[in-house]
């Protein structure tokens, strides 16, 4: 198989990417599902899809209108397939990993996403302009792109057990360890916390209270680590965790790519107190809240 940096030489070659068309309006996000709202291509994070558009112009001097129409569509594609790789290398892997990161040090990763990105997918309608330019949307769904051993781990077995703690606060938390609870809300907004495939919640002392290796693989690999939304009535209402779920602050990001959470010492040991008899942090039922 080609390699990626060559895959992507060929397709800038190859498409005839626009900028300026002149029937193109200014928009806020390719999409208004997307978590992080960008003009070319984004994620929503909520969903686990990756989106991109793409822009062509036409052949010169084509021979007719049909054939201008689609040497312009081809050209679109091939512009949005390399937006759509771009952003995927983009992509935190973890706190300090990124695709780009794994696809440089493996091959084998490397494959695995050029070939499932062959397989993504037209969204909505081609978009036609006055001066002969079209605009597609393309989008990918990341967990079938990503390889799950980026996410869980090579060779990974049973959960891990969480460690329970010494003792367990009666204050200063709204956790309350009688409490039968769906799943976990960590509203991280206002600290700066970025989204990852396989993000960590952290106590103030960098010790995992939540992480793929707490995390049953058939969950993760089914829905992902955690969700991401941006307001706390979608993530409540959200059926990852909908019914009762914990609400808990986020204090800060951590990690060079400021993906894992850190929560206050009380909750965490409240959580790891919860974790031993209930299941909603091993079937990865967790949302995160971000700006």
């Amino acid at each position: 198989m080609k390699g990626l940096h060559f895959v992507i030489g060929a397709l800038t070659t190859m498409a005839l990417t626009f900028t300026g068309v002149s029937g193109v309006a200014a928009q806020d996000s390719v999409d208004s599902r997307c978590t992080n709202p960008d003009e070319i291509s984004c994620v929503d994070w909520e969903a686990g899809i990756a989106i991109a558009a793409g822009t062509g112009a036409p052949m010169s001097n084509p021979p007719n209108r049909a054939v201008a129409n689609q040497s312009a569509v081809r050209a679109a594609k091939q512009d949005a397939f390399r937006n759509l790789l771009e952003l995927i290398e983009g992509i935190n892997v973890t706190s300090s990993t990124t695709m780009r990161d794994a696809m440089i040090e493996s091959d084998t990763v490397k494959s695995q996403v050029e070939g499932s990105l062959r397989g993504v997918r037209q969204i909505g309608r081609t978009r036609y302009f006055d001066d002969g330019s079209v605009q597609v949307t393309m989008e990918a769904r990341l967990r079938e792109i990503i390889p799950d051993s980026l996410i869980i781990g090579e060779g990974s077995g049973p959960p891990r057990e969480i460690t329970p703690p010494e003792s367990v606060p009666r204050s200063g938390t709204r956790l309350q360890a009688g409490t039968v609870y769906t799943g976990l809300v960590i509203d991280a907004r206002g600290t700066g916390v970025t989204p990852a495939m396989s993000p960590k919640v952290l106590d103030p002392g960098g010790r995992e209270v939540y992480g793929s290796a707490y995390v049953s693989r058939e969950f993760v690999i089914s829905q992902g680590m955690a969700g991401y939304v941006k307001t706390m009535d979608a993530a409540t209402s959200n059926e990852r965790v909908q019914g009762n779920p914990a609400i808990i602050k986020a204090m800060s990001a951590s990690g060079p790519n400021q993906a894992d959470v850190v929560i206050s010492q009380e909750d965490a040991d409240t959580l790891r107190a919860i974790s031993q008899t209930q299941t909603f942090l091993r079937e990865s039922r967790v949302m995160i809240v971000l700006d």
